[in-house]
This record gives C-alpha cells, structure tokens and sequence, in this order.
C-alpha cells in the first residue's frame, strides 16, 4: 500500500492516518511499516500532528478513539521527545 508522505494540511495527515491504521487493521500492511509511517509523520510535522502534549485536536477529531488509542500506543513517549 501506498501512503502520502507529505500531505500539506492536517486534514490530509488525518486521512493518510485513517488509511494506514485501517490498513493495518486490515492486516494489509505490518506495524513496523505502520510505526516507520507514524515516525515519519511525527517527526517531520509534528507541529501538525502534536499541540501541547497530545495529538492535535483536528486530528483527533477525525481519526477517532480506536485509531487514537492505536496510535498513541505506536508512538509511545515520542510525542514527550518532540516537546
């Protein structure tokens, strides 16, 4: 599967999250592939994907609390590094 690597707004990261968490779901993709895409967001838009010390509520909003829970466990102290 492919995923967007730079989207340009949040509402874009949201969506490629979306997709790579039902992805994995799925079991289209492993989690290292869903943990290296992740990584990848986090640490090139973090200022999208991160206010304060949690996700960004546009994104919250839009993936929901499954994916939410998936993801804070993929990232796990990362977003503490980041901040």
């Amino acid at each position: 599967m492919e995923f967007l690597m730079y989207p340009i707004t949040v509402k874009m990261l949201a969506a490629e999250i979306i997709a790579a968490c039902d992805a994995y779901i799925a079991r289209k993709i492993s989690i290292e592939a869903l943990k290296c895409l992740l990584m990848h967001y986090a640490s090139n838009y973090s200022d999208m994907l991160f206010n304060a010390q949690e996700l960004n509520p546009t994104v919250l909003n839009r993936i929901g609390k499954k994916r939410e829970n998936l993801v804070n466990k993929v990232l796990v102290g990362l977003q503490i590094k980041f901040l």
